[in-house]
């Protein structure tokens, strides 16, 4: 369990995550899988499951998000938002870059469909840019118990690779929609509905790929403890603000 909301990050303005992400697109990670032992094939089935559902999860155009980010600025003046957005956006397709890295080298196909994806998809665009962060924070939050799982229960040097990445990253990004949070006036009811949506996601995430999550050392308990624990960072983040 990591704590964020001390962090030097929280105070960047989107100039400074602007700079951030340049700064990190610099520092790319190269998969090396020359020392790679190979996958039982138990592990596989237990595995790819999960990373195809991640892996799509991961890539988008940003589209929708794009147009509620243009409607954001229009109402707000944070004009710098746009271009932290789409470097967020790549940063993004680039770790399902990743992920498809690795599946093609143990030729596994991209999922064509995946319902969590899906899911996650429809309720992004139910409202507008505050609807869609608070849906993607849940995505990151999760994202973040299921790396760490999936370090913990392998040998791949190469997957264990893109885990640190991948924990790197979406931590900053939580603190970076956190900070997009924050320019909303916060309701009562933002953080029981935080709380809710987290908590059925959760358990959604948790019956499709629990043996995952189980390997890799979570109970069911721990992993919901933990996912509503960073998301309490969260909303301490974004409410701090207001």
């Amino acid at each position: 369990m990591i704590k964020f909301t001390n962090s030097k990050m929280n105070q960047f303005t989107y100039k400074d995550w602007i700079r951030y992400f340049k700064k990190n697109d610099k520092h790319r990670l190269a998969l090396d899988f020359s020392r790679e032992k190979g996958l039982s094939q138990k592990v596989m089935d237990m595995l790819f499951p999960s990373i195809q559902a991640f892996q799509k999860g991961e890539g988008s155009d940003g589209s929708y998000l794009m147009k509620t980010v243009e409607k954001f600025i229009e109402k707000s003046g944070e004009t710098d938002c746009r271009e932290a957005m789409m470097l967020f956006i790549k940063e993004e397709n680039q770790h399902s870059a990743y992920l498809k890295q690795y599946m093609d080298h143990y030729q596994i196909d991209v999922a064509e469909k995946s319902f969590l994806d899906t899911a996650f998809r429809k309720l992004r665009q139910l409202g507008g840019l505050k609807c869609e962060i608070t849906v993607l924070v849940t995505a990151e939050i999760i994202a973040l118990t299921y790396y760490n799982a999936i370090f913990n229960c392998t040998g791949s040097r190469a997957l264990r690779g893109i885990c640190n990445q991948m924990m790197h990253d979406e931590l900053r990004h939580i603190m970076f929609q956190s900070y997009t949070l924050s320019h909303f006036k916060v309701h009562a009811i933002d953080r029981v509905i935080r709380i809710l949506i987290m908590r059925m996601t959760s358990v959604f995430v948790w019956a499709a790929f629990h043996n995952v999550f189980q390997a890799g050392g979570y109970s069911y308990f721990l992993f919901m403890r933990e996912n509503l624990e960073y998301l309490h960072q969260s909303i301490y983040l974004t409410e701090k603000s207001n």
